[in-house]
């Protein structure tokens, strides 16, 4: 069966990972080939879709981007703006967990790819002085990054999810808008339902009270930023050149001097993000050549079972699989308007909200790996924090498709 197949490769690609201490990359380029040999691609084939993947334009776009962004947060943290900017958030707000997780909230309204790589050092340096696991870290960054999901129009994933379906796309937005409080509210029992305490050595908080001169110097040093939000969602400006023109803007803000910044560039160059992300790519283009994402919802169309459930394990087995909202979307749609004999807005909020919980434990799912990989958590603990809020969303999934 296609589906146990996968299952297997996944374990077998995680185990090796967290029982010999080995590096992500190098695990999911063998679990790919594995993949490939399994569902029966010859060696030269796996090999081409390696060179395939390596070379595609979106990975090379998702390279840049991520390297930019590297760039931008390590400058941001030497000169001292990601320090100043977490400070006045905390004057602002007062409490250490709403600035927690609003940090992640806020840059989740970027749909850009590894988005959770830009707030992953902001949620670092705002609890660098809280008693809070890396695990629980990692938790608050990835989660609040997509509780906007069902909600956003800009999201990829809801715009193909209405077009498949002929739906208005607010009309989906409108059935599925309970999803986002539910989650923001899901993710906050699980982290934030005691106050963070202070690490022993921390410094004492001074009450200071807000004014122009706090807000002036925490808008200034979030302009880097701001200049990337506001450029994409308003100015649809290519995301790449926003990070780029983010990066001249803080240099220049900061008197960054020349001989720095060729110190910041070289340094931020050998990344194993970098590496991830082409070991990504290859195992989705196996996973894509070697038919296995097509059997799944081939195998759930000829299995005997009520297409209610149907409408639940395809999507979510397929997000597990892929990672990617879209992917879901694109590959299940089809077969189950034809399963159901057309699709409507309660049938699809169950299968959107299945999916995205799929995409939400995917260990293919870029902001899932690059979130761990930044925090060094312990992807196990990290899976139990997540059980919860994803199950949570498939009972809502099942609410709203009107069970």
């Amino acid at each position: 069966m296609p589906l146990v197949k996968i299952a297997v490769i996944f374990i077998l690609v995680l185990g090796a990972s967290r029982y010999f201490k080995l590096k992500l990359w190098p695990c999911l380029i063998v679990g790919g080939s594995l993949m490939g040999m399994v569902f029966g691609m010859a060696p030269a084939g796996i090999f081409k879709t390696f060179v395939r993947t390596t070379s595609d334009a979106k990975t090379i776009e998702i390279l840049f981007i991520l390297y930019s962004i590297a760039v931008l947060e390590y400058t941001l943290r030497i000169t001292g703006m990601l320090n100043k900017l977490i400070i006045n958030l905390k004057k602002v707000f007062r409490d250490d967990r709403l600035v927690l997780g609003l940090l992640p909230a806020f840059l989740g309204f970027l749909p850009s790819p590894g988005g959770a790589l830009f707030s992953a050092p902001l949620v670092d340096e705002a609890s660098k002085n809280l008693e809070i696991s890396n695990e629980k870290k990692s938790f608050i960054n990835f989660w609040f990054r997509h509780v906007w999901e069902t909600v956003f129009p800009l999201f990829p994933g809801l715009i193909l999810a209405a077009a498949m379906s002929k739906l208005p796309l607010y009309d989906l937005i409108f059935h599925m808008a309970p999803a986002s409080l539910v989650c923001i509210a899901a993710g906050c029992l699980i982290v934030f339902t005691k106050k963070l305490q202070k690490k022993h050595d921390a410094a004492i908080d001074i009450i200071i009270k807000v004014n122009a001169a706090v807000i002036i110097d925490l808008v200034l040093n979030l302009l880097p930023i701001l200049i990337i939000i506001f450029g994409a969602l308003f100015l649809k400006i290519n995301i790449l050149a926003l990070i780029a023109t983010a990066i001249v803007w803080t240099f220049i803000q900061t008197g960054t001097k020349f001989r720095e910044i060729k110190k910041i560039f070289a340094d931020t160059l050998y990344s194993q993000n970098l590496m991830l992300i082409v070991a990504i790519m290859m195992f989705a283009g196996i996973l894509e050549d070697s038919g296995a994402s097509k059997a799944i919802p081939e195998t759930f169309a000829e299995m005997n079972i009520p297409v209610y459930f149907i409408f639940i394990a395809m999507p979510l087995s397929l997000g597990i699989l892929t990672g990617i909202n879209t992917a879901f979307v694109g590959l299940s749609f089809p077969i189950l308007a034809g399963l159901a004999g057309g699709l409507n807005v309660n049938n699809v909020s169950l299968a959107y909200l299945s999916g995205m919980a799929g995409v939400m434990l995917s260990p293919l799912h870029l902001c899932l790996i690059l979130t761990l990989n930044y925090f060094k958590a312990d992807p196990v603990k990290f899976y139990k924090l997540m059980l919860f809020p994803a199950s949570i969303l498939i009972i809502l999934a099942m609410l709203l498709g009107g069970l």
